[in-house]
């Protein structure tokens, strides 16, 4: 297991982010602090990875790490292996590689994810967590 450090001092606002991806359905809102990135996400009803991220990601299902908390919105999320979770406001989360995930409601769901953020709504990203 790696040991993370903070080596400097940075805060930034997601009122100005570093990046903003657009993908369908969905906003991307990235900050980079030191040497990590951190997501907001805005997730519009409708959304579904399989539908509306699969053709970016060129994968059969989500090969993201997520580590996250949910602002509000709920989502919905299944594993290959058929287990399923629903997030809600208030609610930290991890899921691992190999889930599709959907907008549940009439609501956007709105998380900030701490994990794997740089790479999302990188078109061809694959699930790699890279800082591009």
């Amino acid at each position: 297991m790696s040991i993370n450090f903070v080596t400097a001092m940075a805060v930034k606002s997601f009122d100005v982010p570093d990046r903003k991806r657009c993908p369908d359905k969905a906003e991307f809102d990235l900050c980079t602090v030191d040497d990590y990135s951190v997501a907001k996400l805005i997730l519009d009803p409708g959304w579904r990875w399989s539908e509306s991220t699969k053709p970016y990601e060129q994968t059969d299902a989500c090969q993201h790490h997520h580590l996250g908390f949910c602002i509000s919105g709920v989502l919905e999320v299944e594993t290959a292996e058929g287990l399923r979770s629903t997030i809600h406001a208030n609610d930290t989360y991890a899921i691992p590689p190999g889930h599709d995930e959907w907008v549940v409601g009439p609501e956007p769901f709105v998380a900030v994810e701490f994990l794997g953020a740089a790479s999302f709504g990188r078109r061809g990203s694959r699930g790699v967590h890279a800082r591009v």
